[in-house]
């Protein structure tokens, strides 16, 4: 029998910090060399954008992409693939198939747009946790669209935050969303006039936009340690970091080889010898596993680049999984009803 969840059934199956776990769980697998992830592929869909379609960052002559990405993760019992399409008028169409690796079946799908939206969140905490100042009370926020709000509701879960200074390019939507933000985490959530004002004091930058260059200045950032996770763009020709703020920082990414070629903040400075790949430190297994340093006696800016794994989606996903099965919740069906090889 294999488990149907759509995305109306995830909600308050799993709370953020519990996804935060999950996440932490699936990345120390990695780490420790049990399990294995399979980098994100972006198949292309030859033709022109026209209205309706919703891609951005689009190579010339694409009007959309298929995407998948995949991992195992034995320790937690799951293996699976997240695909789905993306640009196209019904906007992002995603599911996750997920296999138990002790038997082998096909144990459930999954549509994947709610827990993405609360993973991206737990990724984001998890790299906080581990690279952030440990005194980090205050947060310069890029973007205020529905990403930002579980960022920061992760956030609060991860550390000791005591202010938001948040800031996009649309004026009422910043102020609408520091009213709402403030209100729901009992915190001063305020907007920001200029990415310089958002970076004022700041201890953590998030950038979480779909702004295809980067979003604030290196010459802005305050002079003593922080930690960035940008979070946004992940095409080998777009960036929310500029490249003077990758020189300096010493940078981590999600996933080794995914990390090293669609971050546009990793390929572009290697592309113009600005770096070359030992400027990366390490991924987040390595992290975990003790097998690479956060911060040396002299790192003042750290930065985390981040567009998603299949190591997080099968992690949460076999977590939610065994969460719907104690609670009854989705629909069962069933594939490999008796059939013959006949013509």
């Amino acid at each position: 029998m294999v488990l149907l969840l759509r995305n109306h059934e995830l909600r308050g199956l799993m709370s953020i910090a519990e996804t935060i776990d999950a996440v932490e769980a699936g990345y120390r697998e990695i780490g420790a060399g049990t399990g294995a992830a399979f980098p994100r592929e972006n198949l292309w869909i030859a033709g022109e954008k026209r209205a309706g379609h919703s891609g951005g960052h689009l190579p010339a002559g694409r009007k959309a992409s298929f995407k998948f990405k995949a991992a195992l993760l034995p320790g937690l019992g799951g293996a699976g693939i997240n695909a789905y399409t993306a640009g196209l008028p019904t906007g992002l169409e995603t599911f996750m198939f997920l296999f138990d690796t002790d038997t082998g079946a096909l144990a459930a799908i999954l549509e994947a747009l709610y827990y993405d939206w609360l993973k991206t969140a737990a990724v984001s905490a998890l790299a906080a946790r581990c690279l952030a100042p440990a005194d980090c009370a205050t947060v310069a926020l890029f973007g205020t669209g529905r990403h930002a709000r579980s960022q920061l509701y992760a956030l609060t879960k991860a550390l000791p935050i005591k202010r938001v200074n948040a800031y996009s390019r649309d004026a009422a939507n910043r102020r609408d969303f520091c009213q709402r933000m403030s209100a729901e985490l009992a915190m001063d959530v305020a907007p920001a006039a200029s990415p310089a004002e958002a970076l004022r004091d700041a201890d953590l930058v998030i950038t979480i936009t779909t702004s295809p260059s980067p979003v604030f200045a290196a010459a802005d950032l305050p002079d003593r340690p922080l930690h960035i996770n940008a979070l946004g763009a992940h095409y080998p020709w777009v960036r929310e970091v500029d490249e003077a703020t990758v020189l300096q920082c010493r940078v981590f990414v999600d996933e080794w080889r995914q990390g090293i070629a669609e971050n546009g903040e990793i390929v572009m400075p290697l592309q113009a010898g600005a770096i070359d790949e030992s400027h990366v430190a390490g991924d987040l297994g390595m992290l975990l596993a003790g097998q690479a340093q956060a911060r040396l006696t002299d790192t003042r800016w750290t930065l985390f680049l981040s567009g998603g794994t299949g190591i997080e989606d099968v992690a949460v996903a076999s977590r939610l999984y065994r969460k719907a099965l104690q609670r009854g919740i989705g629909t069962h069906f069933e594939f490999n009803l008796p059939f013959q090889f006949e013509l």
